[in-house]
C-alpha cells in the first residue's frame, strides 16, 4: 500500500522551524521591551549638594535641596522627644535653634515650623548654616 495521503509526516520539520522562529521573535520582542522599560530616563548628573531655594510663609519655611536625597521617604518630627537614636546630627542641630517646633524631612526638601516668638530673618540664616554643614559633612 504506500504512504497514506492524509499523513502529517512531511510537516514535522516545517512545524519545528516555525516554532523555533516564533521563539526567536518573541525573545527579540521581550529584549526590546526590557530595554525600553529599564532605560534610565533621567541621566545621572553630578551636582554639588546645595540649598536651591527657601520659601517662608507664616510660621513655615521650606528649603529645597539639590544634588542628593536627604532621606529615602518623608519623616516628621514634632518634638525633641521624637529624635531617633540614629540621628546623624541634622535633626538635633535644627532643634538646638531657638523657636524650631516641628521638622519634616523629605528626599529633597526640609520643612521647618517655628513658634511665633522668633522671626524668620534671625532663624533662617541659622537653619541654612546647619543644613550646609550637614550637606558638606555627609554628601
Amino acid at each position: 500500500m504506500g504512504k497514506p495521503k492524509g499523513s502529517l509526516k512531511g510537516y514535522e520539520l516545517n512545524n519545528l522551524l516555525f516554532f523555533l522562529g516564533m521563539i526567536v521573535i518573541l525573545g527579540g520582542v521581550c529584549w526590546i521591551f526590557y530595554n525600553l522599560v529599564t532605560k534610565n530616563p533621567d541621566p545621572v548628573i553630578d551636582i554639588e549638594p546645595a540649598i536651591t531655594s527657601e520659601v517662608t510663609t507664616g510660621d513655615i519655611a521650606v528649603f529645597e535641596l539639590e544634588g542628593f536625597n536627604l532621606v529615602g521617604m518623608s519623616r516628621s518630627y514634632r518634638s525633641r522627644l521624637e529624635i531617633p537614636v540614629t540621628d546623624d546630627g541634622l535633626i538635633q542641630g535644627l532643634y538646638d535653634l531657638p523657636g524650631v517646633e516641628e521638622i519634616v524631612l523629605e528626599p529633597r526638601r526640609v520643612i521647618i515650623k517655628k513658634n511665633g516668638t522668633v522671626e524668620w530673618n534671625t532663624l533662617s540664616g541659622s537653619i541654612t548654616n546647619v543644613l550646609k554643614d550637614h550637606l558638606h559633612s555627609h554628601y
